[in-house]
């Protein structure tokens, strides 16, 4: 356990290690933009350490997944590096987001896969920039982009929070023209949403999969139609995933945790889906380690069963 932490215990590397074909770890410690518990700052970290607790298997043999028959060789190891986390600054966003558009614009640019830990979700935005002026500036095309969260993420202003928060997330995607609306997707939305949100998700004939879509349809047809959607026309696509996607039950360690949404094998069977499409790019966000929700999951959940109870009753229609 000594030494530099890093997922996997991987090796440490730079940019101008990177070649096409490899995979690039990064962590982006910035959560300044969440509107509930501060705390995913630390999720990189989080997700380094707890890796390490299987660092040992990998390091010894190759592996086999024995529900999907997918190999880990030992070989493959020489081609993922941990870069570390990338540069922020706190206070600052413009400054942030320039150096996040910028790293993953480098990272990119190399042909190498980035996989990114953050962070709250707002770190998306400008990391789908990089992304796709790098995508477009090697091969002419654009890029899709799929989004797992419980919201749409389509706010513009929060009157707390201003411009720089995590309910605009999509907004400020689809108003920089870095994705087409076209090739935008979200799945497993779900709960109450801000009526805007959804208003413009309709005008605008986004393509959104509920939640229940998901239990109507299953999560492996949603996910290949979300696919096919975000990378019509496109060279690649990234995928973002809000851990408030899930289940309370199954990730109670998040800023806001809900009581319904996909369960962790649902989002493992994407995982392995999207292995095979166009997805060029993955980060996860919104993980919140500093939060021990268990003890609250009682008293959240009575609320949400009063709320939901409120909502069909006459009281919610004067």
């Amino acid at each position: 356990m000594a030494g530099i932490t890093t997922f996997l215990g991987l090796p440490e590397g730079d940019v101008e290690h990177l070649k096409e074909g490899m995979v690039a770890i990064a962590g982006v410690s910035y959560d300044l933009s969440c509107t509930s518990r501060i705390g995913a700052r630390y999720g990189p970290r989080a997700i380094r350490d707890s890796s390490r607790y299987y660092t040992g298997a990998f390091e010894r043999s190759d592996l086999v997944e024995i529900t999907t028959g997918g190999r880990m060789k030992m070989s493959s190891r020489l081609k993922i590096l941990d870069l570390g986390d990338l540069n922020v600054y706190p206070l600052d966003w413009p400054r942030s987001e320039a150096s996040l558009r910028d790293s993953m614009y480098q990272m990119a640019l190399t042909g190498a896969t980035p996989v990114i830990l953050g962070g709250d979700h707002f770190i998306t935005y400008p990391l789908v920039q990089g992304y796709a002026d790098a995508i477009k500036e090697k091969s002419g095309r654009g890029i899709g982009y799929i989004q797992f969260s419980s919201r749409l993420d389509l706010g513009d202003e929060d009157p707390v929070w201003g411009r720089v928060w995590r309910g605009a997330t999509a907004r400020r995607i689809l108003d920089s023209g870095a994705v087409s609306p076209s090739n935008m997707v979200w799945v497993g939305v779900n709960g109450y949403l801000p009526s805007e949100d959804w208003e413009m998700a309709q005008e605008r004939e986004l393509s959104v999969f509920t939640l229940k879509d998901v239990r109507e349809r299953g999560i492996l047809e949603v996910a290949e139609q979300a696919a096919e959607i975000a990378g019509e026309g496109c060279q690649a696509i990234y995928v973002s995933v809000d851990f408030d996607v899930l289940d309370g039950a199954y990730v109670p360690t998040t800023g806001s945790t809900g009581f319904d949404g996909l369960t962790n094998v649902e989002l493992l069977k994407v995982m392995d889906l999207f292995q095979r499409t166009k997805v060029g790019a993955l980060d996860l966000t919104g993980l919140n380690p500093t939060v021990n929700m268990v003890s609250a999951t009682g008293q959240r959940f009575g609320a949400w069963l009063v709320i939901r109870y409120l909502s069909g009753s006459a009281l919610a229609y004067p």
